[in-house]
């Protein structure tokens, strides 16, 4: 059975990419270390970056005034839930393609954690487009080299912690990740529309750059946010070697 598609004098071979998606896939799937499937299963979950959602209300509300702030976690809540509904009620259904966990020639293949599959389809990764659509938007929004790469990384990080659970493929974080870009970039082109009164951005120019982000964000408050996702990495290493009795090693 032929599995290319053809596009002009360019073929692909759409069997050999699946085929490698399922080869980087095994090879970045769990671990023989308890400490590595621990630290994993607490990154992926949801309450565990309850502080660090609070900490970036804060950093917004404390740098905005409230018609802003208002404008922004509106913007926030729609950011994700976009990405969110395109990848779960639209994508996935209209794919159809098996998670790791459930597909049946990988599932005895891979390895899973407490006995976490995940649902049926795992095309695109909803948490991989969600991470990716709220970071972009953030970057966008605040503009600060230090606070852009350290959540760009825990989008990664966050992302990459399901293909280790074996509940998402390669491509499905790839792609994922590429929808969260786009809808993180729409959705602050709809913020700039509504918003052209921003007043942190305002506050650039009547100080330091050094005390104020481009946008007109403090640094310090950026620091403590940054304190408190970091914090966040920390109290889940030390969680699953305390609590477990898991040693990294």
């Amino acid at each position: 059975m032929d599995t290319s598609l053809c596009y002009g004098d360019y073929m692909i071979d759409l069997q050999g990419i699946i085929e490698t998606d399922r080869l980087a896939t095994l090879a970045m799937n769990g671990s023989d270390s308890l400490f590595m499937d621990g630290v994993a299963f607490m990154f992926s979950g949801k309450l565990i970056w309850i502080p660090l959602i609070l900490s970036l209300f804060y950093l917004v509300m404390k740098n905005n005034q409230p018609k802003s702030f208002f404008i922004i976690v509106g913007m926030m809540i729609l950011t994700v839930a976009m990405a969110d509904q395109v990848s779960s009620s639209v994508i996935k259904p209209l794919v159809m393609r098996f998670r790791p966990s459930q597909d049946p020639i990988m599932l005895n293949m891979v390895d899973t954690v407490k006995g976490y599959r995940g649902g049926q389809f795992g095309f695109v990764s909803s948490h991989a487009a969600n991470s990716f659509a709220i970071v972009t938007f953030l970057m966008l929004l605040i503009k600060e080299k230090w606070f852009g790469m350290s959540i760009f990384f825990w989008a990664v990080l966050n992302s990459l912690s399901r293909v280790y659970l074996g509940v998402h493929f390669v491509g499905d974080i790839l792609c994922g990740a590429l929808l969260g870009v786009v809808v993180g970039l729409l959705v602050y082109g709809l913020f700039r529309l509504l918003a052209k009164d921003n007043v942190a951005s305002a506050r650039y120019s009547s100080y330091t750059s050094a005390l104020y982000t481009r946008t007109g964000y403090l640094v310090s408050d950026i620091s403590l946010f940054l304190c408190v996702l970091y914090a966040t990495y920390l109290f889940i290493i030390f969680y699953t070697i305390v609590r477990q009795g898991i040693l990294p090693y």
